[in-house]
């Protein structure tokens, strides 16, 4: 049989006659290629019905501010007031950031935030999907019990850590070149995928303000302690010059009067190393707002969640499509045998 001749140029006629060719190719074999799709499709829908996932997603995408402060820094170094700086060496920086939602303490932590239930963590109910739940050491154990053993405690929200990072967390930064960070938990409890995912983001988020406002919040706390100290201080040598001033002295004796002196000279000292003290604590406190890094929600789940995977419906037409290509292939390559 001739075949058609297939170039850049192909008419509608070349083309309807290709298809002609190929019709005559699978006509004999058309019942058998529709029941091999539709015994496809029933496979994949008892399959889908069997093994698809029940797990909800619940997805947060956030934020995170990654400028410097090397404006304010200066600003602040010329007063002689050293606040640290902003994300020092860039180590909370793009996918380092991704990574700290993927450290065991930090979800360790997250674990153990209440649940929302009477006397329950998260932990308490998350262990339960494990395997190693159902032996005889950890059948008794309650994360949220302080009273249980520490050994035993810190081995179960080891082997949970695990867990979370495989199978039920999932962070990730989409763009490389914007900062958006989507971060979701998989579980087929949505409330639990809801609860652990707003933990995971409070705990991280938490480290992360904490850990790059350590250096300028020490400051910030050595200056209202200095600024207090040199305010009783003050306070004392008010009190000092007001008792010397209450003598009657004699203005022609110089020599008693050198006490007073000397107290409105500690009094002048005070004042200008209170006022000192009290300009640089202002400014330690705008620079630690300003090096506060802002960390946004931009969007947060809501009920009902996205389930995970696919419906069983979709297995199903997915399943018939594969069975109907497959049965085309057989179809041809069979008549093309037979015409040898």
């Amino acid at each position: 049989m001739n075949q058609p001749k297939w170039n850049q140029d192909a008419s509608v006629a070349d083309i309807a006659s290709a298809l002609q060719i190929f019709w005559k190719k699978i006509k004999p074999r058309v019942l058998f290629i529709a029941l091999l799709a539709l015994a496809m499709a029933l496979l994949g829908w008892i399959a889908g019905s069997v093994w698809a996932s029940k797990k909800h997603k619940a997805e947060y995408i956030i934020a995170a501010e990654e400028q410097g402060a090397s404006g304010w820094e200066s600003l602040l170094a010329q007063f002689g007031l050293d606040v640290g700086s902003s994300n020092p060496g860039g180590i909370f920086e793009g996918e380092s950031l991704v990574r700290l939602f993927r450290v065991r303490t930090l979800i360790e932590r997250a674990l153990m935030q209440p649940s929302g239930d009477s006397n329950q963590c998260i932990a308490d109910i998350l262990f339960g999907d494990l395997p190693e739940s159902q032996e005889p050491e950890f059948k008794a154990l309650k994360f949220s019990d302080s009273m249980s053993d520490k050994a035993l405690r810190d081995t179960a929200l080891y082997l949970l850590s695990q867990y979370v990072n495989k199978e039920v967390l999932t962070v990730n930064r989409p763009d490389k070149k914007q900062s958006f960070i989507t971060v979701a938990c998989e579980h087929s409890n949505p409330d639990i995928a809801m609860k652990l995912s707003a933990s995971m983001i409070e705990t991280v988020t938490n480290f992360y303000i904490e850990t790059l406002t350590k250096k300028a919040r020490n400051n910030l706390n050595i200056l209202r302690l200095e600024s207090d100290s040199v305010q009783r201080m003050l306070n004392t040598n008010l009190m000092r010059t007001a008792t010397q001033a209450d003598f009657n002295i004699n203005p022609l004796m110089q020599k008693a009067r050198v006490s007073y002196n000397r107290a409105m000279v500690d009094l002048q000292i005070s004042i200008s190393l209170y006022e000192e003290l009290t300009k640089n604590l202002k400014l330690a406190e705008i620079g630690l707002r300003k090096e506060t890094p802002l960390i946004q929600i931009i969007e947060s789940p809501h009920y009902p969640l996205d389930k995970v995977g696919l419906a069983a419906w979709q297995w199903a037409i997915y399943s018939g499509f594969a069975g109907l290509g497959l049965g085309l292939i057989w179809a041809v390559s069979r008549t093309n045998k037979e015409q040898e």
